[in-house]
């Protein structure tokens, strides 16, 4: 003998009533969707349309109407008096879940027929056992209100609990795969729902919406995880919107219907097959009118590519302009101090015209010579090495060395990077804050060209500081691959018309005596090259934040201190 959840599972979908049969073969789901939105049998073959967009729901009708012609010799399966005690008990749960599921919804920007099709269906297995065992039902939803193990109880009733039989029917009536993760998945949190292909919104929404039904003492034990209170935050939803919005989904019910098998109404299948016909015909001139648009859509995107391509090489020209006018700067100035001091060298050499003979000590002559003339010639040396500087640092940005990867401990960069820096913190009166690690994170990169990409961010935010102020070094857990290093300052941060050159080489719209502007591009470029990346994460409380993140080692990690220490770097005024 089958179990109740077995014969739950042999029912191949639930009969839409006569008069929704009827309002759909005169009119459109989108044009009569509030009339019959609250007939099990046709919210589950809305589901069918549950990822259309909005746009495209119209050729839907004919999807459903050709549904219910081929359904039509199990027209006597699936009906149910929803009217019926018990049967009513299961339909007004689903019909306020879906109500307050619409309006949530409408709040925080989701689809609100997605909302209302997804929370209707969430308790599928108490639909499905409503239409196999309609003069019991009312009894199961009674045992279950007094069992706290609701589980382990539907296994014993059912021959499995309400999820199981969920996720068969979901499979066996093959709705879509994002609507059936919501039915068959309630209980799990948003982050792992929506890695299994759930729009997160839509998902926090029908969640929130079962949970205030059932917390209200109206609902049908569907295991949630969580209460309507951990649910409001990620919504951005106050308490008491959604109190009032609660009393109003409890004080509504579904409308009164005859709920008729269609079998009693033969002229119902001619009366489908007719408007089935006739909206055929009307799809054929939308069809045509769409494949316009569609010409239309293509020559736009034509023109719109050819705009983008003409504005690509601006932005490169700019780009290089920006480049040019920022390299020539500061090469510039020290070709122009050599110069200088060439000439004075030069003017020099002026006093080797002088006849020996009239020269009185030779040595002291040469050395009073070499006096004037070393200073120069040392200063030359300094700005050719600064060039060399510069063209150095401009191509570790344009075309770096490959990385050579290797295991380089977290906490070890952070330490070499903040010593290497001490003389410039306290030159500018700056403290260091760094992290004190409890497990050292082990990373796989280029440990020479992570010091320079951590040690250009770090030297950005003691530039930008205060003096008395500080800059910081955090870590985060990014994902399963990735480290983040937040650097932090308590500067102004960058102006607004600055951020979209934050990553150009010799931006030269920086402030004074911020350095020649490569340690920002260079941390990018070198960050990008291992896999991670650097980005600005905002100038918000006094803090100006940048987020470098680098690839970790697979499964390695080292025990290490815990708290915070700070890296005092003062010097007195």
């Amino acid at each position: 003998m089958k179990t109740l959840g077995e014969a739950a599972m042999d029912l191949p979908w639930l009969n839409p009533s006569v008069a929704s049969i009827t309002t759909l073969a005169r009119s459109t789901l989108s044009t009569a969707w509030t009339q019959v939105r609250s007939d099990p049998g046709i919210a589950l073959l809305s589901a069918h349309l549950f990822n259309e967009s909005p746009t495209s729901r119209v050729s839907g009708d004919v999807a459903i109407l050709e549904a219910i012609l081929q359904h039509q010799a199990d027209n006597q399966l699936g009906i149910v008096d929803w009217n019926q005690a018990g049967p009513a008990d299961v339909h007004r749960v689903c019909h306020r879940q879906a109500f307050l599921a619409a309006e949530l919804a409408e709040r925080v920007g989701c689809d609100e027929r997605q909302a209302w099709v997804a929370a209707f269906l969430a308790p599928l297995g108490w639909l499905a056992l409503a239409a196999v065992d309609p003069a019991h039902i009312a009894e199961h939803i009674d045992a279950l209100r007094k069992n706290t193990d609701t589980c382990s109880w539907q296994r014993c009733a059912w021959g499995l609990d309400h999820g199981s039989l969920a996720r068969r029917l979901c499979r066996s009536w093959r709705l879509p795969h994002s609507l059936a993760t919501i039915i068959s998945h309630l209980g799990l949190p948003a982050d792992i729902a929506e890695r299994l292909g759930v729009e997160v919104r839509l998902f926090q929404v029908v969640k929130l919406a079962v949970t205030l039904i059932q917390e209200a003492g109206n609902g049908l034990g569907l295991p949630i995880g969580a209460s309507s209170l951990d649910l409001l935050g990620p919504l951005h939803l106050e308490k008491n919107e959604v109190e009032k919005l609660t009393v109003c989904a409890l004080a509504t019910a579904p409308p009164t219907l005859q709920w008729e098998s269609p079998a009693q109404h033969p002229l119902l299948i001619d009366l489908l097959r007719l408007s089935l016909e006739n909206r055929r015909q009307n799809d054929s001139a939308w069809i045509e009118r769409l494949q316009q648009e569609l010409d239309y859509l293509q020559e736009a995107l034509v023109r719109k590519s050819d705009v983008d391509d003409n504005r690509l090489n601006n932005m490169k020209l700019a780009s290089l302009a920006e480049l040019a006018a920022g390299a020539g700067h500061e090469i510039n100035n020290p070709l122009a101090v050599i110069s200088g001091q060439a000439q004075y060298v030069l003017k020099q050499m002026d006093w080797l015209n002088v006849p020996a003979e009239e020269i009185e000590n030779v040595g002291e002559y040469l050395d009073n010579l070499r006096s004037k003339v070393a200073p120069s010639l040392q200063k030359i040396i300094g700005q050719t090495q600064r060039i060399h500087s510069i063209l150095k640092e401009l191509m570790q940005f344009a075309r770096p060395l490959p990385p050579d990867f290797q295991h380089q401990s977290a906490s070890e960069l952070i330490d070499e990077v903040a010593g290497s820096l001490q003389s410039l913190a306290g030159e500018h009166q700056v403290q260091l804050l760094l992290p004190d690690i409890a497990v050292d994170e082990i990373l796989h990169v280029d440990p020479a060209q992570a010091r320079v990409a951590l040690s250009g961010i770090l030297r950005n935010a003691i530039e930008a500081a205060p003096a008395g102020g500080w800059a910081r070094i955090r870590l985060e857990s990014h994902d399963d691959d990735l480290i983040a290093f937040i650097v932090e300052d308590n500067g102004a941060g960058p102006d607004a018309s600055a951020l979209e050159h934050l990553f150009d080489p010799f931006f030269s719209g920086r402030s004074a005596g911020r350095g020649r502007g490569m340690g920002l591009p260079t941390a990018w470029r070198l960050a990008r090259q291992q896999g991670g990346d650097l980005s600005f994460a905002g100038a918000a409380a006094g803090t100006t934040r940048f987020v470098l993140t680098l690839r970790l080692a697979q499964s390695v990690h080292i025990h290490g201190r815990t708290g915070t220490h700070v890296l005092t770097l003062v010097r007195s005024a």
